[in-house]
């Protein structure tokens, strides 16, 4: 019996259904695997497995393990941390009979900083936010407003909206920061699947309406009409810098035209709303599996679909294995 692996499953229990609804068809099923045994995806899933952290040295020969004994042929990661190692060892899994569902090295490369991200597709002319980084303040004309990150942050750590003149207060408190123009307009994200050639499939674009440590949990989807060629072009360059499988894009509407600033290589948090408005990215990243083709349908999806999310506990007595002390 084949498997799907979930890898840091953490909270990610409605992406784990998905999967499981599509693979459950075919006679699979879907194992979860994190480091923490009261990951709540452990308990929903058909097996759990316990996984070394992704910065211990073991942690591809672990996976290898899994893969072998669950007969595991697609690798879903679910953390920036994981991708780095992942799309650096997908070969190695290729030769084991299963496939990761990472873009290329370099893509994940380029995404993991944004100064480059930005860099690379500005050259492709696609708008980015304009940028510094602190050895070429000197001297430059900077707005009045501006937004520091880190280069390599994810989950909106370390992100501080400031004025000009606070700027050299709020800096150091930054690991390994940029500074941006601070965007006027509505921040968007965009779900979107390409295919293992290259062809963007499919996107949905979605607001946040409420997040809570970076993961959303109010959104909308919202027409593509005004944005419909912008996110093509943008997905093409994704796709020809080595972006496969499942990827979030982070942008803003500004009055003079969309604005890109960010790219997560993986499923985002919010992507049960695009799900629910048509994006079936698991059952037709099977078929990708299953050498089918599955043919793009830009811009087949519901707008104006709301999600509002809330907690659900699961109860038991006996965790998957035994828990660190407290």
């Amino acid at each position: 019996m084949h498997s799907i692996l979930l890898t840091s499953a953490g909270r990610r229990t409605t992406l784990l259904e998905h999967f499981k609804e599509a693979a459950h068809g075919r006679g699979w099923i879907v194992v979860a695997g994190d480091c923490d045994a009261l990951a709540p995806s452990l308990y929903l899933a058909d097996k759990a497995v316990r996984l070394p952290r992704v910065t211990a040295d073991d942690y591809i020969a672990a996976l290898l393990e899994v893969v072998e004994t669950h007969s595991v042929r697609l690798i879903v990661p679910t953390i920036d941390t994981e991708l780095p190692v992942l799309a650096n060892h997908a070969g190695d899994f290729l030769a084991a009979g299963c496939r990761v569902l990472i873009s290329s090295p370099a893509f994940v490369s380029i995404c993991r900083d944004k100064w480059t991200m930005a860099e690379r597709f500005s050259q492709r002319g696609i708008r980015t936010p304009l940028g510094w980084l602190p050895a070429e303040l000197a001297g430059s004309n900077l707005p009045g407003r501006l937004f520091i990150k880190p280069r390599d942050g994810s989950a909106s750590v370390h992100t501080h909206h400031v004025s000009r003149e606070k700027l050299a207060e709020v800096l150091p408190l930054v690991p390994n920061p940029i500074i941006q123009e601070e965007l006027e307009g509505r921040e968007i994200t965009i779900d979107a699947l390409i295919d293992f050639n290259g062809r963007p499939l499919h996107y949905v674009p979605r607001v946040r309406i409420r997040t809570m440590a970076g993961e959303s949990i109010q959104g909308r989807t919202i027409p593509d009409l005004e944005i419909r060629a912008w996110l093509i072009e943008c997905l093409t360059a994704a796709a020809q810098f080595g972006a496969r499988g499942a990827i979030t894009l982070q942008a803003f509407l500004t009055p003079d035209g969309p604005v890109l600033t960010e790219i997560n290589p993986r499923f985002g948090g919010g992507f049960p709303l695009s799900h629910a408005a048509g994006a079936h990215y698991p059952e037709w990243i099977l078929q990708l599996l299953e050498e089918r083709t599955v043919e793009p349908s830009l811009g087949a999806y519901t707008p104006n679909l709301y999600m509002s999310r809330y907690y659900r506990e699961h109860f038991f007595t006996d965790p998957v294995w035994e828990t660190e002390p407290q």
